[in-house]
């Protein structure tokens, strides 16, 4: 006569350390999972070469305009002083001062898109490198959990895969093959149990003959829908 219990409690090892494992593989793949940083840290690239290149435009813009109007104010200031003495030369100078105050303007109206877009741009720097800031902090928390979580299934598994050999070896090599025979063939679980005349794993109804044969039989009984063997519930 086979003691379903030894098995049942076998199981309920193997269900607890298996669900254990899956908990710890899941934990360690999210310690390593460090896309929300990578994310913060391309947008805060992306947005910082940008904000380069706007800051490299309006300060070429500013140094043409500051090289039109030196130009311009040194002819205005030989006009001025009088050292022009040619009528020719002087009208050619002060319509080289009207062709430069023209340039100026019309630089000055380029230079003002560009300050816009660098403040647009200054603005974005910011925000992105406060995401990044962020992003990596909260990285550094979630690890920290992780990694308090990660010790303590191991604690746990530390604890259970022990207990879980003491169980194998408390069942016959028999039963042993069995229980494993059923398991593989059922996703890891060989035992049901009978709640209200059903099995409990794929919770068919279970045959009055075969639920009677529970009752007395010196043998396993089985699930006549999934496989797996039957145990009836205690309730305490």
């Amino acid at each position: 006569m086979y003691d379903v219990s030894l098995l049942l409690n076998l199981q309920t090892l193997d269900r607890s350390i298996s669900n254990l494992r899956k908990d710890l593989s899941d934990t360690e793949a999210s310690i390593g999972d460090d896309s929300a940083v990578v994310k913060a840290e391309h947008i805060f690239q992306q947005i910082s070469a940008a904000h380069q290149t706007v800051n490299k435009n309006q300060r070429e813009i500013e140094r043409e305009i500051q090289r039109l109007a030196d130009r311009k104010n040194s002819i205005e200031s030989k006009i001025y002083a009088g050292e022009i003495n040619s009528p020719k030369e002087l009208t050619a100078l002060q319509g080289e001062v009207g062709n430069l105050g023209d340039l100026i303007d019309a630089k000055e109206e380029v230079l003002l898109a560009r300050m816009e877009e660098t403040e647009r741009y200054d603005q974005g720097l910011v925000k992105a490198t406060t995401q990044l800031e962020g992003a990596e902090i909260n990285h550094q928390q979630k690890v920290a959990n992780l990694k308090s979580r990660q010790q303590q299934l191991i604690d746990q598994l530390n604890t259970k895969e022990p207990a879980q050999q003491t169980a194998r070896e408390m069942c016959s090599p028999n039963l042993l093959h069995i229980y494993d025979r059923v398991g593989k063939a059922n996703k890891g679980i060989a035992i049901a149990l009978v709640e209200s005349d059903r099995c409990s794993e794929c919770r068919l109804s279970i045959p009055k003959k075969l639920l009677e044969t529970l009752k007395t039989a010196g043998e396993f009984v089985y699930c006549n829908s999934c496989g797996r063997i039957l145990c009836r519930a205690v309730y305490k």
